[in-house]
């Protein structure tokens, strides 16, 4: 009996963040590997109930940051994107539209990071806006400071992108041992 107490009072006053294999089903590991600053293995949330899947491993692709960095519109650095994955930023659309507008620039994936500062050890559910477009690319959504470190690394050295190696597939034991970049939200 002393024992079920003990662990009552380790979940209220120890606040672990502790993930059981079930909480990543839906969710995308990928590793930066160049810039050399931001080498870290990154989680993200796969969408909901819209877009692809990965059909196959991508070494060294680049992540771009589409322009706009919203996704609301067309996306005006196509060229780039095309058999890259597009990092777009949350807010102003649907994701959705963003993904759409990602997918027309031939993009293979699109990383969607988060707007809210104040909302970063969380992960939002991208979900259809129900206006039955056809998404075929996979849609992932990344918390808001390793989305923009990521950026922020990007534009500080004038990169058109990062190199990524995307979908990772690693065991949970391998998960507990990637180097994770310093205040990410997970395990």
């Amino acid at each position: 009996m002393s024992f079920i107490y003990f662990q009552i009072i380790i979940a209220i006053f120890l606040p672990l963040n502790i993930l059981s294999q079930s909480d990543y089903n839906d969710d995308i590991l990928f590793e930066v590997s160049e810039p050399s600053d931001i080498s870290y293995t990154f989680r993200c949330r796969r969408a909901q109930n819209f877009g692809g899947n990965f059909k196959h491993f991508h070494k060294d692709i680049y992540l771009i940051p589409a322009k706009p960095i919203v996704g609301c519109s067309r996306l005006q650095n196509q060229p780039a994107l095309k058999d890259n994955i597009a990092l777009i930023e949350r807010g102003d659309c649907s994701f959705v539209t963003k993904v759409i507008n990602a997918q027309e620039s031939n993009a293979l994936g699109v990383i969607v990071m988060d707007n809210d500062r104040r909302a970063d050890n969380l992960f939002v559910d991208m979900i259809d806006d129900s206006t039955k477009r056809n998404v075929h690319i996979p849609a992932m959504f990344i918390q808001y400071g390793d989305g923009h470190m990521i950026l922020d690394s990007i534009e500080k050295k004038g990169l058109i992108g990062a190199r990524i190696n995307i979908p990772l597939n690693l065991t949970y034991n391998e998960i507990l041992k990637v180097n994770r970049s310093p205040g990410s939200h997970w395990l």
